[in-house]
């Protein structure tokens, strides 16, 4: 299966793939580090905690830049196979541009792999593991985020809430007072929405815990002020949970596992909410890692057009260049087909079929 040919290439791509990540990921780190000293200082946040805070948000930055490092490292090692005149070699010897072609995406499928596995397990976790952190350290009320949702404390008071959405939507909260190491009260609402410094709760059920019994109340929609000024929730806490603990929660869905995302789509969906938005984000995970053929694929007119000309200079320039369009046109092309009314699906899918072609046509035109 991986023959000379595949392996040399493969090498090519992937040393300076793997360098322009490097570069790319050690800058960024550099500068969020300089951006997280504004906090150091604050509750227990010293320098020390944001170095590790950076550490662990590395993965997600490589997940992020792992494409357009692709396309730099494509265009850096092949371009200089090019300039030394070894495609060239390779093309005269009878190898065909196909036959090029199939080497690399044999290199790509293998990325492609390694970025899947960098989205759905490590990064996730790692994100998860440093908000954590952060939060911790400044002294914020956040107790665990793990499988079974997030916990906040707060005096007697616990919250539980199974999802945080992107939009700062709260879904499945769970309230429980306690007064000592007795439980008094549980409050249990399906969803709570953001209105100010407030929160709207729907689908209520209030149960009430003494030596008669369990008396339960539901209600259709309540505001967390209006609840806590009539049951005995308050506890002088005047907002079910921080929108500074919210905002830190509420990640991008590019932090999110594609197992995250469908489990917020199936809540949705059998919550009757609107879930298009969610399945637009799950099906641009699952696409995502596909952009890194699609890159590698980008790369190979212009190595082929230039062969002798040009340095690594404009090699940089043309995949910076390259990588930024894609990037803008990628995002673009998704909600301007999701806005017209296409499916979450081919909405995702559109972008990856529209820049496949682009490539196919210019590889056959240069070749």
């Amino acid at each position: 299966m991986f023959g000379t040919l595949d392996r040399y290439l493969g090498r090519s791509i992937l040393s300076t793939s793997l360098l322009v990540l490097l570069t790319l990921v050690s800058l960024a780190g550099v500068f969020a580090f300089i951006a997280e000293l504004e906090d150091v200082g604050k509750g227990e946040y010293t320098a020390g905690v944001a170095a590790q805070y950076i550490l662990l948000t590395l993965p997600g930055v490589a997940y992020l830049l792992f494409a357009p490092a692709v396309l730099l490292g494509s265009l850096l090692g092949l371009g200089t196979l090019a300039t030394n005149s070894e495609l060239t070699v390779m093309r005269a010897a009878g190898v065909s541009v196909g036959r090029i072609v199939r080497s690399v995406l044999v290199t790509g499928i293998a990325l492609t792999l390694v970025v899947a596995f960098l989205g759905e397990t490590v990064m996730p976790r790692t994100e998860q593991i440093a908000e954590e952190l952060r939060l911790n350290a400044l002294e914020q009320r956040l107790s665990s985020k793990g499988s079974k949702g997030l916990w906040v404390r707060s005096g007697q008071q616990y919250v539980n809430i199974a999802t945080v959405l992107p939009d700062q939507t709260l879904l499945g909260v769970t309230v429980h007072t306690f007064a000592g190491q007795v439980l008094v009260e549980s409050l249990i609402a399906a969803r709570a929405v953001r209105e100010g410094d407030d929160w709207r709760l729907e689908d209520i059920r209030v149960s009430k815990f003494d030596e008669k019994g369990v008396v339960t109340q539901e209600q259709t929609s309540a505001s967390w002020s209006e609840l806590s000024s009539v049951n005995s929730i308050n506890n002088g806490q005047s907002s079910l949970i921080s929108p500074e603990l919210v905002q830190s929660l509420s990640v991008s869905s590019e932090s999110l596992s594609a197992r995250n995302l469908y489990q917020q789509v199936q809540y949705l969906k059998e919550n009757q909410l609107d879930s298009k938005q969610t399945e637009l984000s799950f099906w641009q995970k699952i696409m995502s890692p596909l952009s890194t053929l699609v890159m590698l694929m980008l790369s190979l007119p212009f190595v082929f057009g230039s062969q002798r000309s040009g340095g690594a200079g404009q090699r940089i320039f043309v995949g910076i260049l390259l990588g930024i369009v894609y990037v803008l046109v990628n995002k673009l092309l998704t909600q301007l087909a999701f806005n017209a009314g296409f499916s979450p699906v081919m909405s995702a899918l559109l972008p990856l079929i529209i820049f496949l072609v682009v490539a196919i046509v210019g590889i056959q035109r240069s070749a």
